[in-house]
C-alpha cells in the first residue's frame, strides 16, 4: 500500500480507481469491497466496517464514493413509500451522509467526497438480468435518475461547503455535451472505468 490517496465507498469506488497508479480502492487492503452496495443515506449503519478501512488507511487521503445506489433505486422507491417529494429525500440523504463524513473527519480521517457518478441507461441485457435479481423496484427512468444525480451533487456541493469538507466535483468531465456518460469512459451499464481516477488528479488538489 505506497499509494497516499485511497477510494472508500460503493462498487464505484473500486471500478473508478482500481489497478491505478496514484489512487487506489480500499480492497487492496481487504481483498475485497466491504462497502460494496451500501448507501449515502445508510452509511452510518456500517459503521464497523467504516471504521475497520478508516484505521488500516490513517494518514492517507481518503475518497468517500456513495450516492449512486441511492439515486438508482431508493430515492423513486422510497419517496412514495413514505410519501414525500424525491427533493426532500435527497436532501435528507445528502444531510446525513456528509454528517457521518464530518463526524469522521473530526476523528482524524481524511475523507474527501466524491461527486456521484453519472447514471447508466440500464438498457441491454446484461442490465435487465441484474434488475431481476433486485429485491426492490427498479422503475425510475434515465431522465429521473439523472436529475436525481444533479440534484444530489448540488446537495453535496451545499452541505461540503457548510461543514467544510472537500468536495472533489468532477461530474462535467464525466458527461458529454448531453448529460451522458462519456462513452471512453464507460466500464458497464452502471460504473465508470479508471480514467476517474486520472480526470481526479487533473481537476482536484488533495491538501
Amino acid at each position: 500500500m505506497h499509494r497516499k490517496i485511497f477510494a472508500m465507498g460503493d462498487s464505484h469506488s473500486r471500478r473508478c480507481f482500481e489497478s491505478h497508479a496514484h489512487i487506489a480502492d480500499s480492497t487492496v487492503a481487504f481483498g475485497h469491497n466491504k462497502l460494496d452496495g451500501k448507501t449515502a443515506f445508510n452509511l452510518s449503519r456500517h459503521e464497523k466496517k467504516v471504521k475497520k478501512i478508516g484505521r488500516a488507511l490513517l494518514g492517507r487521503d481518503i475518497i468517500s464514493v456513495f450516492g449512486e445506489v441511492d439515486v438508482r433505486i431508493h430515492i423513486k422507491y422510497k419517496a412514495e413509500q413514505f410519501g414525500v417529494s424525491a427533493g426532500q429525500l435527497i436532501d435528507t440523504t445528502a444531510d446525513r451522509y456528509t454528517g457521518y463524513v464530518q463526524d469522521l473527519r473530526k476523528q482524524g480521517h481524511r475523507l474527501h467526497v466524491f461527486n456521484v457518478v453519472p447514471t447508466g441507461d440500464f438498457s441491454c441485457e446484461e442490465a435487465r438480468k441484474w434488475e431481476r435479481g433486485l429485491g426492490y423496484p427498479f422503475t425510475a427512468s434515465l431522465a429521473e435518475r439523472t436529475d436525481y444525480t444533479l440534484q444530489m451533487n448540488d446537495c453535496y456541493r451545499f452541505y461540503c461547503v457548510q461543514r467544510s469538507i472537500p468536495f472533489i466535483d468532477i461530474y462535467d468531465h464525466l458527461v458529454d455535451e448531453k448529460g451522458i456518460r462519456k462513452k471512453e469512459l464507460v466500464y458497464d451499464f452502471s460504473h465508470l472505468n479508471s480514467r476517474c481516477a486520472d480526470l481526479v488528479l487533473e481537476h482536484y488538489r488533495f491538501h
